[in-house]
């Protein structure tokens, strides 16, 4: 078997990047090694694990700083449970997709500033803008002479942006992997859409306006007004269309669905939970009605099991389909 194209078993994706992380904080003791060798030795799987562990490092050379840094992470923190949760799905994903990823998940990794999933955090940036953090975002906060500037690499924000005291006063900018978006003084956010081979930014407007300037064709600038949003990717802006219902419901914890359909709610459940959040196909279009606590996910998906005909097979703790009851 190949390491660079079998598929890996997610258990032992998971293990081969705790030993990962672990071999790069330092030398391994003694007991350490055996129980090392050992684990590689009692199944293929584990090997095979291994070596694609391996094959990650030596395809993506920014691996190794982000580990060791990890390494150091306290062993329950946001950061390390952030990294060993892409990594492992690194290892079991194979080479196109690292490839293709390989600057958005490291970077990602690298950020400042974090949240684990599940987190919502408010913070207050130097110049008195409130931000807020949606759950598994990723950001870096840069200002100097020129520019006051976040850097999105997953996730969601908030900006409820305040006046600058520099005189020239200097732009706010919110920049993603598909290009700038311009505070004109505003409340906006700004969420990653899609995937690692085809990325997309959205941009939802509450209060004031902004200017989205899409990397490759900065002259396909465009404004969006209060209650508008849209997405663009690298070359342009979609049409714009009315801000969602309750868009910003997150921002005090909430969830709040009216008529929305099972399969987008939950879509937004498993935003806040990990692992596998499966609904079947079935019971997608379902309408359902209800204010739901996003610090509690998986009772979410309990209440929707006693007021739905509905019910939820577990796999694993972290792998839950929803099917018809």
């Amino acid at each position: 078997m190949s390491a660079s194209t079998t598929a890996i078993d997610p258990r032992a994706a998971r293990a081969a990047a705790q030993w990962l992380v672990r071999l790069h904080g330092g030398a391994l003791t003694p007991s350490e090694q055996l129980a090392f060798q050992a684990w590689r030795a009692s199944d293929p799987t584990h090997e095979l694990a291994w070596q694609r562990a391996e094959l990650v490092c030596s395809t993506l050379a920014s691996v190794p700083p982000a580990l060791r840094q990890t390494a150091d992470a306290a062993p329950h923190s946001p950061q390390r449970r952030a990294v060993l949760y892409g990594l492992a799905g690194l290892i079991a994903a194979g080479p196109a997709l690292w490839l293709a990823s390989q600057s958005a998940p490291w970077q990602a990794w690298r950020a400042g500033i974090r949240t684990a999933r599940g987190e919502i955090r408010h913070m207050t940036l130097p110049d008195g803008t409130q931000l807020v953090l949606n759950t598994d975002t990723a950001i870096d906060v840069r200002f100097d002479g020129a520019a006051r500037l976040v850097d999105l690499y997953a996730g969601e924000i908030h900006v409820a942006t305040a006046h600058d005291a520099a005189v020239p006063a200097r732009p706010f900018l919110v920049r993603s992997g598909n290009g700038a978006v311009r505070a004109l003084g505003t409340h906006f956010s700004v969420r990653h859409l899609g995937s690692v081979l085809a990325p997309r930014t959205q941009v939802s407007v509450s209060e004031g306006a902004v200017e989205i300037a899409p990397s490759h064709a900065p002259e396909a600038l465009q404004r969006v007004d209060a209650g508008r949003q849209g997405s663009f990717d690298d070359v342009a802006v979609s049409a714009l269309t009315p801000l969602a219902l309750h868009a910003d419901a997150w921002l005090r914890g909430v969830l709040i669905a009216e008529r929305m359909p099972l399969g987008e709610l939950l879509e937004q459940v498993a935003r806040y939970r990990y692992g596998v959040l499966r609904c079947d196909p079935a019971l997608t279009a379902m309408p359902v009605d209800g204010i739901f606590q996003l610090n509690d996910p998986d009772n979410i998906l309990l209440l929707l099991q006693r007021s739905l005909p509905i019910r939820l097979a577990y796999r694993t703790r972290y792998w839950i389909s929803v099917e018809v009851a």
